[in-house]
């Protein structure tokens, strides 16, 4: 069985990390006062990977091993749910998903130095013919929060190389690259940074996507009910679109 602390980032010193970009915040609504795209390289062993992805693929989580079709079109997650027997056919110890997820909020609370505190954390894969169209994770195009404020911070840690397409890009920063094996990329999702995910054309593209607000951010049960109806409205316009994509309308 692999050891968490052999296979996962441990320490983050910035010196090492690759800014994509850096710069005083002009945009949003949200308090994000500084932008950086971040590129945190080596933040898991190729060792660790492969069992990552024979689990995603095969574990039974809520008695199905079903992935679940999310936001973009062709794009799949997981939750990371584990049990003890489940991680230990994988090759897993019981607490990596904790250990790894501990990591991933250490990371980001380097990067943007403030305290943060987890939304959600899933596996993810795009097949053949998945996307994100540009899109904003906690506001609309315009930058108008919205049910998904809490998303001020997101991290993705890639997981393999095996594929073509799937750039990821800042098309009004003009930044577009292929994100590099085993590298954890941290970013303000909003509307500072409105990205995309192109085309994937071979293979899967695998990934762990976590979204991290404000230590001490705190909202009160009419918001909270607010935002539960307008993502209820916004999952059923996705359910649509996704319907519209699988018959071949892929901008639908």
């Amino acid at each position: 069985m692999i050891e968490s602390s052999k296979v996962i980032r441990q320490t983050f010193d910035k010196s090492d990390y690759i800014y994509l970009k850096d710069e005083p915040n002009d945009k949003g609504q949200l308090g994000i006062t500084h932008n950086r795209i971040v590129e945190i390289p080596n933040f898991i062993s190729g060792e660790a990977t492969p069992y990552l992805i024979d689990y995603f693929e095969n574990c039974i989580i809520n008695d199905s091993p079903d992935w679940g079709d999310i936001a973009f079109y062709g794009s799949k997650g997981k939750g990371l749910l584990p049990e003890a027997d489940q991680m230990a056919k994988y090759n897993l110890p019981p607490l990596f998903w904790q250990d790894i997820k501990d990591k991933f909020q250490e990371a980001v609370e380097s990067v943007f130095d403030r305290k943060v505190k987890a939304n959600t954390s899933h596996a993810q894969k795009w097949e053949v013919g998945g996307f994100a169209s540009p899109h904003s994770d906690n506001s609309d195009l315009e930058g108008i929060p919205n049910s998904f404020s809490i998303n001020k911070y997101v991290g993705i840690l890639y997981l393999n190389e095996d594929y073509e397409g799937g750039f990821l890009g800042f098309p009004e920063h003009k930044i577009r690259f292929k994100p590099n094996l085993y590298s954890f990329y941290v970013f303000p999702g909003g509307i500072e940074n409105v990205h995309e995910v192109e085309e994937i054309t071979k293979g899967t593209r695998y990934t762990m996507v976590s979204f991290w607000d404000y230590a001490e951010a705190e909202y009160d049960q009419a918001t909270l009910d607010k935002w539960a109806e307008e993502e209820k409205q916004v999952r059923i316009a996705q359910a649509k679109q996704r319907e519209e994509w699988a018959k071949g309308n892929k901008h639908a």
